[in-house]
């Protein structure tokens, strides 16, 4: 966890400079909670997609099916596109399902402490130390949600390109389904 350099001569500090650099933290984390709100968003639109799909090889499979023994290769090729969506789903689920997000703002009892009003403090740097811990605190959470971002990221993309395959690789298996067909 990123902690202020000790270096840093606190009577040198202002007010005004712990609250421009809050600001600009409060900004950030706020940012990252709003990427992770946009990247569910992108990936309800992946899922409506997905569930178009899902219904159409769902729907021929249903319409076309005449049992196990007379299925034909287009029938085993809608059967595993529609596992193949569904597996998609279930690794996507995490991306829409809540995550979690650290967001502005603080609780109260991690503001009253003792530590920040201990009488050996000097009175004037009391609320420059509370800000200065907020600092800190919000950059504990803006790493926090750059890491859950990232890792939704990933899905989402790994999810689009595997969507975007989807017509690739039920084409190899109509054709692979053909050949081992001809071959009997």
């Amino acid at each position: 966890m990123w902690k202020i350099d000790p270096s840093i001569d606190v009577n040198r500090v202002t007010l005004e400079d712990v609250k421009f650099i809050f600001s600009q933290a409060e900004k950030r984390l706020d940012d990252t909670v709003k990427t992770g709100e946009s990247i569910a968003s992108k990936t309800m639109s992946i899922f409506t997609l997905m569930a178009g799909v899902l219904v159409a090889l769902s729907g021929y499979m249903i319409s076309n099916w005449n049992g196990i023994s007379s299925s034909t290769s287009k029938d085993l090729v809608s059967i595993l596109g529609s596992l193949y969506i569904l597996g998609l789903f279930i690794y996507m689920l995490k991306n829409v399902l809540p995550n979690e997000y650290y967001v502005l703002g603080s609780e109260p009892d991690q503001l009253m402490v003792p530590a920040y009003f201990d009488p050996k403090l000097p009175l004037d740097k009391v609320t420059i130390f509370i800000y200065m811990s907020e600092i800190e605190n919000y950059n504990l959470r803006i790493e926090h949600n750059l890491a859950v971002n990232a890792g939704r990221w990933r899905k989402y993309r790994f999810s689009i390109i595997w969507m975007l395959l989807l017509p690739v690789v039920l084409a190899i298996v109509y054709i692979l389904l053909e050949w081992l067909k001809g071959k009997h």
